[in-house]
């Protein structure tokens, strides 16, 4: 996802997770927006979480993890102001907001001081073309989540699509229904027509309208987009008699997006999206909620407990490196089969060098609640470099 406002500033303080002095530390950085409407996808609760538990368990060959936190409010200039106080500090790695405008920079200054920004959530393309060569994502880029959520529709039967686009959230809400529909057209469907859409829409009759009035039915939408907006989306939909699919991306993945459920379940019967990691009830990260909520750091949804894979793979770099020097953990994790993290059981960063490689999910809804519908690693992915 990608900046839309930036707001918000900086909060004095430093959060840190474990007591350790100094020397027997591993310093990770985190500015990111504590304040504001991105706030629900800040890492930091599960970031917090799991050092918290490494650090109980007596941390990484003795090191214990701290944690420097402070608010950027979503500014890119704060973020950036932040990474320099951060890199000054000694930190080891660093994760930053999840939009390529600030996370360019911030690696470009980490770069110097041999630091990866390691941003579990980022699924932006443009992070991918070899401008910076210190940053890995956790997670694989949209073309991905776009594929799996298309070739789950095509196995529904599904033929004649509508994509929803907008450039206000960069390549993540522009470029990926585009992917999702140059992989339904593959398979023998068929794109009807592009809708235009602005973030923080509270009325899609236009666009509802456009679509009563096409010559062929419509057997699903596909939208790149947050929550409340697609919920509204859904709403208008349903009540305008069009029972097309709803398909989308991450930012459906959203404790938001259930709640509607608890007036109709139905209204999520035909609603389903490809995202970052399994979401659903049974899920690793459904029982690490769990088990921060016993230890009383609660972690609220997908987005923040994210925050937990940059630990892990920071503690495997550590490990497997023998120290704490940022370039040496940097390749520990580009030269591993495999690194296991909290989201599955394993990523690897061996074959494409600034991404995860690992399983897409789609995630659906039963009776009102999740299910996973779908997970695979796609393999007619688009072109997309």
């Amino acid at each position: 996802m990608k900046t839309i406002l930036a707001t918000g500033a900086l909060l004095a303080g430093t959060a840190l997770a474990g007591t350790a002095v100094a020397e027997d530390t591993i310093k990770v950085g985190f500015p990111v927006p504590l304040t504001g409407e991105y706030a629900p996808y800040a890492e930091i609760q599960g970031a917090r979480c799991m050092a918290e538990m490494i650090n109980r368990d007596g941390g990484v060959d003795g090191r214990k993890f701290e944690l420097l936190v402070q608010d950027t409010g979503a500014d890119s200039q704060a973020a950036i102001s932040l990474t320099e106080k951060f890199l000054d500090d000694g930190i080891v790695a660093m994760g930053t907001i999840p939009f390529s405008d600030t996370m360019i920079p911030v690696a470009q200054l980490a770069a110097d001081y041999g630091v990866t920004v390691f941003q579990a959530q980022s699924t932006q393309v443009e992070m991918h073309s070899g401008v910076v060569d210190n940053f890995i994502s956790g997670v694989s880029p949209d073309p991905f989540t776009a594929t799996a959520a298309a070739n789950y529709a095509l196995g529904q039967g599904v033929k004649n699509v509508v994509l929803f686009t907008s450039d206000e959230g960069g390549s993540w809400s522009a470029r990926t229904p585009v992917w999702f529909g140059e992989v339904i057209e593959a398979g023998g469907g068929k794109v009807l027509g592009a809708l235009n859409f602005s973030f923080g829409t509270t009325d899609w009759s236009p666009q509802i309208a456009e679509m009563k009035n096409l010559d062929e039915p419509i057997d699903a939408v596909y939208i790149s987009s947050i929550m409340p907006d697609v919920g509204v989306l859904i709403r208008q939909m349903r009540a305008a008699g069009l029972d097309a699919w709803v398909f989308g991306s991450d930012g459906l993945d959203d404790p938001s997006l259930d709640a509607l459920a608890e007036s109709d379940p139905a209204l999520l019967d035909k609603v389903a999206f490809g995202t970052l990691a399994p979401s659903h009830a049974d899920s690793r990260l459904a029982q690490f909620m769990k088990d921060c909520a016993a230890i009383d750091m609660p972690v609220e949804g997908l987005f923040p407990a994210l925050g937990a894979d940059t630990i892990m793979a920071v503690a495997y770099g550590v490990k497997e490196s023998g120290g704490t020097d940022p370039e040496a953990i940097r390749e520990a994790l580009r030269s591993a089969d495999a690194v296991p993290v909290l989201t599955v059981e394993s990523v690897s960063f061996k074959d494409n060098n600034s991404f995860a490689q690992r399983t897409i999910p789609v995630i659906g809804f039963k009776d009102g609640k999740r299910v996973l519908i779908s997970n695979e690693v796609p393999d007619n992915v688009p072109a997309w470099r």
